[in-house]
């Protein structure tokens, strides 16, 4: 039926041809918004070439050249290890997002999903923090990491207050899927904390961010707002220290709920604090 609609929709527009109309249903969807308006652009870096699709009513940005197969993976060795992956002796990223959301939160018993976190420690940190009761870790496929771990795929009914997802989901390959489920996991007034790039609408060739390994999503502000409202979330943007620095001015934090009350804590916080925490200045993702 929708599809009959856009049909009719561009037959009775005088410009529209038979061609154009067979072009725009062949079209795939926007994986955000589920507009078939997208334009297409080759990107050629470092010998390989992709096929980057840009849609035109959400800008978001998709480069399905760059899927990654993560359950082959067998072993948290496969992945890079950088300064914003927490060890042992060092607090990463994900620690410091968690003890900020911690704070906004405001209240005691916390129980905390990290998902996502391929090598970091930083859930050991985490643990450790004053209002947190409980630390899970969660991924698509179980990579042996020595903590209470859930595979998100297989479901579960238990709920968090706080998600910390740091460098996850612009590796989504199905955003209006995976987004749902991430919120699903959280309480009536839990909190998920999100660290990635933000698509400022210029030529995406210049972009390293979108050509990362398995880096699939790139999101605007307009497709992050498509996002929440589909869910009947609210969300946020705030920068992190780390964007002040050497990893460059379009990494963000983006923070969803469903609480008005949340809302009016992050305004607070950040009334209390000029950036996001992160690790250290100058450690770049």
């Amino acid at each position: 039926m929708v599809a009959l609609q856009r049909v009719s929709r561009l037959v009775r527009d005088p410009k529209a041809t038979a061609e154009a109309v067979a072009r725009r249903l062949r079209t795939p969807p926007c994986l955000v918004c589920g507009s078939r308006r997208s334009r297409t652009q080759v990107v050629d870096r470092k010998r390989r070439s992709y096929e980057i699709r840009i849609c035109q009513r959400c800008l978001y940005v998709s480069n399905f050249t760059n899927t990654v197969d993560y359950t082959a993976f067998e072993s948290v060795d496969s992945f890079r290890l950088s300064p914003r992956v927490g060890t042992e002796e060092h607090q990463g990223r994900e620690f410091h997002m968690a003890e900020m959301g911690a704070e906004i939160l405001g209240r005691q018993g916390l129980t905390v999903m990290v998902f996502g976190a391929g090598r970091s420690l930083d859930y050991r940190h985490i643990a450790k923090l004053p209002a947190v009761e409980r630390v899970v870790m969660s991924d698509v496929v179980d990579l042996g990491i020595d903590a209470d771990f859930i595979n998100i795929a297989n479901g579960t009914s238990e709920r968090f207050d706080l998600i910390i997802a740091c460098e996850v989901v612009e590796h989504f390959t199905d955003p209006r899927t995976e987004f749902p489920r991430l919120f699903k996991l959280l309480t009536k007034n839990g909190l998920l904390v999100c660290s990635t790039n933000i698509y400022d609408g210029r030529n995406v060739k210049n972009h390293r961010y979108l050509y990362s390994r398995g880096h699939t999503s790139y999101y605007s502000p307009k497709a992050i707002g498509v996002i929440a409202r589909r869910s009947r979330m609210r969300h946020d943007f705030r920068v992190p220290e780390i964007a002040t620095g050497s990893a460059g001015p379009r990494k963000r934090y983006v923070l969803f709920t469903r609480s008005r009350a949340n809302s009016r804590r992050i305004v607070e916080y950040f009334g209390r604090h000029a950036y996001a925490p992160s690790e250290d200045v100058g450690d770049a993702d």
